[in-house]
This record gives C-alpha cells, structure tokens and sequence, in this order.
C-alpha cells in the first residue's frame, strides 16, 4: 500500500463525526486524540542523508493543556553514496505535550523517551544484528482545527539517541500529520 493511500485512508476515518462533538472545545481533560503522520527525517550521523518517516501515535489529555502521547515512528536514513544502504530505525515511546489555547490554532512542545530498534540494511535486506538503544526526543509544532474533533498538525521533532556500533542515531523529523479526537 502507498503511503499516501494510507494517509488519506487514516485522515477520512479519523474525519467521522465522534462523541467528543457533545463535549465541547477540544481537547479537554479526558479527551483522546489518534493520529498519523509522515515526515523527512534528517540524520546527524556523517555520510546519511535524509530518509523517509512515518508514525502514529494516541494521545490522553490529562488536561486540556497537558497530554501523554504514546506512539511508534518508523524512519529510514540512506547512506549518501548508496542510497540502498541504510539504517531502519523504529521508536516506541511516550510524549509529554503542552498546548497553547489558540481558538483554531494551538501550538505546543513536549520531550519524551522512547525504545529506538535500529537495524542496518544493505541493498534492502537486513544485515548484521540489530540493536535497541534508550533515547529521547523534544518536540515543538502546530496544531491546525479544521473542525470541532479534527485537525492538521506541523511538528518538528529531535531525537537525541547514544550511538551504536559507531552510527549515531540522532537526528530531526519534520513532520506533517492528522489527528482525530474522542
């Protein structure tokens, strides 16, 4: 499946109308939220280039300005001179994310630390062990509603992840999404 088929497919049903309609302003203590988005994912580590990124996550508000959002996030930096080489990185995490009331438009940052799976790749095919690093990230963008229980959010995210086996992780994803809340 196409990743833009994907996000489109995620961005109707998260479109459907929801209970959270009935509770007003969104987002509001109790309320949850899903989402999805793609990004371009930017290495520190010398001689990678940018890769693609995917993710989605669900977020809890603990209260209408504080969230915990838990996700997973797949990105795919390629080595400059072969760019069929590479390093597959996969985070689970959780996110803390504080939002700004802004009528239709709520900026926010959060930090949050995550499992990140790393797995080099030559030629596409996995090579060598993979190996699994604790990390973290911080977190700043903008939430756009296009409706009472939807909306389009910009995010620029860093990852701050120890080396492993001399590749360094680390890196920054700008991301573009949909979120749909219930």
């Amino acid at each position: 499946m196409r990743p833009q088929l994907f996000v489109v497919g995620i961005a109707a049903l998260l479109y459907l109308p929801s209970s959270a309609a009935a509770q007003g302003r969104m987002p509001h203590q109790g309320a949850g939220a899903l989402g999805a988005e793609g990004a371009v994912f930017m290495p520190k580590q010398d001689g990678m280039t940018t890769g693609p990124d995917f993710g989605g996550f669900y977020e809890y508000y603990l209260t209408a300005r504080d969230g915990l959002r838990m996700g997973a996030e797949w990105s795919n930096p390629r080595v400059d001179v072969e760019h069929t080489d590479g390093v597959r990185q996969i985070r689970v995490g959780a996110d803390l994310v504080h939002n700004w009331e802004g009528g239709k438009i709520h900026p926010f940052v959060g930090a949050g630390l995550g499992a990140y799976f790393l797995q080099p790749r030559d030629n596409g095919h996995d090579i060598g062990s993979s190996d699994t690093k604790l990390g973290g990230s911080i977190l700043g963008g903008v939430e756009v509603f296009t409706a009472k229980t939807f909306s389009v959010k910009g995010e620029a995210r860093y990852h701050i992840v120890s080396k492993s086996n001399g590749y360094d992780p680390s890196g920054l994803a700008l991301t573009i999404g949909v979120k749909g809340y219930f």
